[in-house]
């Protein structure tokens, strides 16, 4: 069954694209990372297979799929991705400081794409941003300070795409974190799905925000959230049997901004064969190839309702 578009996503602006775009850009974290990470650890985390070829899932990510969908030829060409697994929003500190628990951040994939093009935004490029989780996972004490900083992290990000010249972004918003399989093993199911809410209603308050001070510029919002909270109320219509466990055992860890990285370190196999057929959860957070696919085509949907077009 296809998710139905009005209530998934929607489009903050009238705006109408003058022309087809040619590149998606996405800037994010272990759920849109093709393999950067795989790369930058010499292809030893995450572990492939069971993981593959260094996506945090067992096929392509949703961002791979969706740029597939309108390249089918030539889709690396066209899709420029900084998204690093285990990355996360560091706000309030030096982010040129090394950090000890954060690898990447979302300032530094930004500072990389704008130093490889000129210190310029395409204005014919979709600019995808999809942070967040890695900072909530990591189970903060103060949770209004936790939404407060991830939020104005990524609110200074997305001004720094519009100052550069981008016109057609698109922010995704996080699923809701309580219902992983990793927030019963933190047994943080409360705190992780409020702070989910928190941080989506904050996100959206800073869009329409955006929206109002730039007129000029297309602003779009995924919301995932619901994509999965469709997914496990109705798991039968999109071929899920068991939305609740893992198709692989990992080792238990103590929270932290680099728990996501410590988890997938650990992962093994239960069962010989297909063991993630049926499964909406790949790992303790991360979805299923299956949710991906589902992900890029309701993106597609909504990209394509929105008057988005790519030649």
């Amino acid at each position: 069954m296809r998710i139905l578009l009005i209530v998934l996503a929607f489009c903050l602006s009238t705006f109408a694209t003058a022309a087809p775009l040619n590149k998606i850009v996405v800037f994010g974290d272990s759920l849109s990372d093709n393999g950067n990470l795989y790369e930058y650890m010499k292809q030893a985390l995450p572990m492939s297979p069971p993981y593959y070829e260094g996506r945090f899932t067992n096929g392509p990510v949703w961002i791979e799929l969706l740029t597939k969908m309108y390249y089918p030829d030539d889709a690396q060409a066209h899709l420029l991705d900084y998204a690093f697994g285990g990355a996360g929003v560091l706000e309030g500190s030096d982010d040129d400081e090394d950090d000890e628990d954060v690898l990447f951040t979302l300032r530094r994939e930004v500072d990389s794409y704008l130093v490889s093009h000129q210190d310029k935004a395409d204005e014919s490029s979709l600019y995808v941003v999809w942070m967040g989780a890695n900072n909530y996972l990591a189970v903060p004490d103060d949770a209004d300070e936790a939404v407060y900083y991830t939020n104005l992290g990524i609110q200074h990000d997305l001004q720094r795409l519009v100052d550069k010249g981008a016109k057609h972004i698109m922010v995704v918003n996080l699923p809701d974190l309580g219902k992983t399989p990793a927030a019963r093993d933190f047994e943080s199911v409360e705190l992780l799905t409020l702070l989910s809410k928190k941080h989506n209603a904050k996100l959206l308050e800073n869009l329409n925000t955006f929206k109002q001070n730039n007129p000029g510029v297309q602003w779009l919002y995924f919301d995932v959230n619901q994509i999965l909270d469709e997914m496990l109320t109705y798991p039968e219509h999109f071929g899920f049997t068991n939305i609740t466990d893992t198709c692989y055992d990992e080792m238990l860890v103590e929270p932290s901004q680099k728990t996501i990285l410590s988890m997938v370190s650990t992962v093994k196999s239960r069962v010989k064969g297909n063991v993630c057929e049926g499964y909406l959860f790949f790992d303790p957070v991360h979805p299923s190839e299956v949710a991906h696919q589902l992900m890029a085509q309701t993106t597609k949907d909504m990209l394509d309702a929105a008057g988005v077009t790519f030649e």
